[in-house]
């Protein structure tokens, strides 16, 4: 695949999680991250971040605190 035509298709990830393409835009996204071991990455590497950022606000810090203390538990533990 020519080197401009992986460019411009990574630069279309985000806007392909995030719904904003086109049809024939997207088709060619979907079509390159089946081929692509970097670009897939970068998709599930982008969705794990917004992931964690939505849950981010669900959170109050003494929620955050008390995850934080039990997980910090759980290692002296285990």
């Amino acid at each position: 695949m020519p080197l401009l035509r992986h460019r411009r298709l990574r630069r279309w990830i985000t806007p392909y999680l995030d719904g904003e393409l086109d049809r024939r835009r997207a088709q060619l996204v979907a079509e390159h991250l089946d081929r692509c071991w970097g670009c897939s990455g970068d998709l599930s590497t982008l969705r794990l971040i917004k992931h964690s950022l939505g849950s981010l606000g669900a959170r109050t810090p003494t929620d955050l605190a008390e995850a934080r203390l039990r997980r910090w538990a759980g290692g002296l533990a285990g």
